[in-house]
């Protein structure tokens, strides 16, 4: 990480400060991509990953969080009351683009700043998402089934040119799954809070009401972060809406779909299938929706390539050793600012 300019551990006075501590709950940070971690390490910090058999409950949460002063805290939930109970804690520094789980306005009145990794798993979550529509027009999963339990008939299914995909939520995966689809000939639509015209003129994009998506589209896919307006915004009324036959994949956050709608959805017939890579609870459990034969299950690996961990990685370090350092870090999400 040469580009990385590396600085030695002061305070803004220049005084030596005693080793810092980051504590990572993160699956990814620092295992498929040593590097980001080494880098942080080489300042003279300590690194600890979360042990494998540690419990995710809020007290063992806590304890391991004891004496940090950056954390990396994956999917776990971080709420003011944790936060205030870490006087050292100075940075919160998310491994993605999700900051949904951390509390904020509790960070920003405790002086502390969050970070994340907007778009750097992009390309990562569009290529699955593409997968998971291929799967589900051919029937992969089903037809891999068959042939291994002894079966040998005709699966029939369709083709992804000329069906129409309507991707809610514009933003950076949204942006690389249209590129992506319209070089498989598909028409796109497209709808979300914010209409670049440059982009979705270039790329064919019809930009519509979510209503009008929904009705049009074979396909829809979802790409919303988890807001207060974003959740629940698809529910009975709105999978009513949809073509009888299509089918639904969900990217972004499991609370955007009520559950027990689209499970009713595909079991009475009006969907054709559905995609599923995030759950309003995860790890999922016991769900009727995912055990539908019709549901592609997967357990929000999006995200997660090689070529992802690595770039998410190595931006997720800049972020922590800005703050740590008294420096603006690259991609601040609330309010802060290095001390004086």
């Amino acid at each position: 990480m040469s580009h990385i300019k590396s600085e030695d551990s002061l305070d803004t006075l220049g005084t030596p400060m005693r080793p810092l501590r980051i504590c990572s709950l993160s699956p990814s940070f620092g295992l498929y991509s040593a590097e980001p971690v080494q880098w942080l390490k080489d300042k003279g910090w300590e690194v600890v990953p979360r042990p494998p058999d540690m419990s995710l409950e809020r007290d063992s949460v806590m304890e391991f969080y004891q004496g940090c002063d950056g954390v990396v805290p994956g999917m776990v939930p971080l709420d003011r009351e944790m936060m205030a109970a870490l006087p050292n804690l100075k940075v919160v520094a998310v491994h993605g683009a999700g900051v949904d789980h951390i509390d904020l306005q509790g960070a920003e009145e405790l002086g502390i700043a969050v970070c994340n990794v907007p778009g750097g798993n992009a390309r990562a979550v569009a290529e699955l998402a593409l997968g998971l529509m291929l799967s589900l027009a051919r029937r992969i999963p089903w037809a891999d089934r068959l042939v291994k339990d002894g079966g040998w008939t005709t699966v029939m299914g369709c083709q992804l040119g000329g069906r129409t995909l309507g991707i809610v939520g514009l933003g950076k995966i949204g942006k690389e799954l249209a590129r992506l689809a319209g070089c498989l000939g598909m028409k796109l639509m497209a709808h979300g809070r914010t209409h670049e015209h440059e982009f979705t003129g270039r790329h064919n994009v019809a930009w519509v009401s979510l209503e009008e998506l929904l009705a049009a589209s074979d396909f829809v896919s979802l790409h919303l972060p988890g807001t207060p307006e974003t959740m629940g915004m698809i529910r009975a009324p709105q999978l009513a809406l949809m073509k009888p036959g299509a089918y639904l994949l969900n990217l972004g956050r499991g609370g955007v779909v009520d559950e027990e709608a689209l499970y009713h959805g595909l079991e009475q017939g009006h969907l054709a299938g559905a995609a599923l890579d995030v759950f309003s609870q995860e790890p999922l459990g016991e769900s009727p929706l995912a055990k539908l034969p019709q549901v592609i299950s997967t357990p929000h690996l999006g995200g997660f390539t090689v070529e992802s961990a690595a770039e998410v990685g190595r931006i997720c370090a800049q972020n922590l050793a800005a703050v740590l350092q008294g420096r603006m870090p690259p991609h601040l999400v609330n309010r802060w600012s290095p001390p004086v």
